[in-house]
């Protein structure tokens, strides 16, 4: 009977010590790798492709949510939800110290898809060229971010794309940053609406 209990509790102390070693695994991952992650998504409005990260700024997390509410309105109120693009693009664009690299190039969910590897290739180039490296955290380059962004005038207007004509805006822009560094702060674009879905094909 004693060895008996003796391996009774030895099998006890084992299987409970598998159950703590896997819940301490799967707290670690959660906790680290998952909370942790740049990317992770905080909100996503799936039918329309638009998705909130933890690495977006106050400015923009403010006009996302107000982008939701427009959309999660019936009927939408389109001048509204061009107006609310069009400030999302311009921070997401030009704030750039939450960039993890060159290539993490910021407005492309807004661009229409005819347009978006265009786009990538001219910021890539330009505005995104000498960002550094940031996947180590360490990145000690003062880069620009948004503070405040207004909508300074909108037109209703036609615009034609791919041999086909839309209805659409035209969304002028002014924004302020964290610390002036010489950065563009004013943006006019061109926006239209594609089943029931507004995208931006032009900026000037």
């Amino acid at each position: 009977m004693n060895k008996r209990s003796d391996i009774l509790i030895i099998v006890l102390f084992v299987i409970m010590g598998i159950l703590l070693f896997g819940f301490t695994g799967y707290k670690v991952y959660t906790d680290f790798f998952q909370d942790k992650a740049p990317d992770k998504k905080l909100i996503s409005l799936d039918l329309y492709g638009y998705t909130l990260s933890k690495n977006d700024n106050s400015v923009y997390k403010d006009n996302f949510k107000a982008l939701e509410k427009v959309l999660n309105t019936n009927p939408i109120d389109y001048s509204e939800y061009a107006k609310l693009i069009s400030k999302l693009f311009v921070i997401d664009v030009y704030t750039l110290n939450n960039k993890l690299t060159s290539t993490d190039i910021g407005g492309l969910e807004f661009i229409h898809k005819d347009l978006r590897e265009n786009f990538k290739e001219n910021l890539g180039d330009t505005l995104y060229k000498n960002i550094e490296s940031n996947l180590d955290g360490k990145r000690t380059q003062k880069l620009p971010e948004v503070k405040s962004i207004e909508v300074t005038d909108i037109q209703e207007t036609k615009y034609t794309h791919s041999k086909t004509e839309y209805e659409g805006y035209v969304v002028t822009l002014t924004w302020t940053y964290v610390e002036d560094m010489g950065y563009q702060s004013k943006l006019r674009v061109t926006l239209i609406k594609e089943n029931d879905k507004l995208y931006i094909v032009k900026g000037e």
